[in-house]
């Protein structure tokens, strides 16, 4: 067997032994540069906690406006509700706060005087809303994270009769969940 490099000119030989020694160090330099670049890893746990949770928010006054004895006289109002996803709630609607009034017999005052009034939950004034006693039913939903809103209705009775005056009530509203 012949050796190739021994009939090369002395340059030539000294240049491959060279350019040799520099692919040597350049496959070793990667051999290093890779066991070089190892890894580890590790994880973590990420948690939140939602509570479920309600807001509610009455809304611009429930006005009946000028009230004529024997003519019974309609309103209505929109309250809401912000409940968190999936939370069921009901809404209740009190008494409020007219002399000897109840859920189911409400009153709006005027000094010493009352005029009987009556919300519902629907527009046909069928359903009495109330707290869920003496008659009265709450109003159910299931939260959605986005407001909600539910409209009360009201009304007069033709039959209320009052004394001259301007007659106001306040009516808490309550979201249990």
């Amino acid at each position: 067997m012949t050796n190739h490099l021994a009939t090369l000119p002395h340059r030539a030989r000294r240049g491959l032994r060279h350019a040799y020694s520099l692919l040597v160090l350049l496959t070793l330099l990667c051999v290093a540069q890779t066991t070089r670049a190892q890894t580890s890893t590790s994880t973590f746990t990420v948690t939140a906690t939602v509570l479920p949770s309600c807001t509610v928010a009455g809304g611009v006054p429930l006005a009946f406006g000028v009230v004529t004895p024997g003519v019974q006289q309609d309103g209505n109002v929109l309250i809401s509700a912000i409940c968190t996803v999936g939370t069921p709630f009901t809404i209740g609607l009190d008494a409020g706060t007219g002399t000897g009034a109840t859920v189911a017999a409400r009153r709006m005052t005027s000094g010493g005087d009352t005029l009987e009034y009556a919300l519902y939950q629907d527009a046909a004034r069928t359903t009495p809303w109330g707290d869920g006693t003496v008659g009265t039913s709450t109003r159910s939903s299931t939260g959605t994270g986005l407001q909600q809103s539910f409209t009360v209705y009201g009304r007069v009775p033709s039959s209320a009769a009052a004394a001259v005056g301007t007659y106001s009530d306040t009516i808490t509203v309550t979201a249990t969940y």
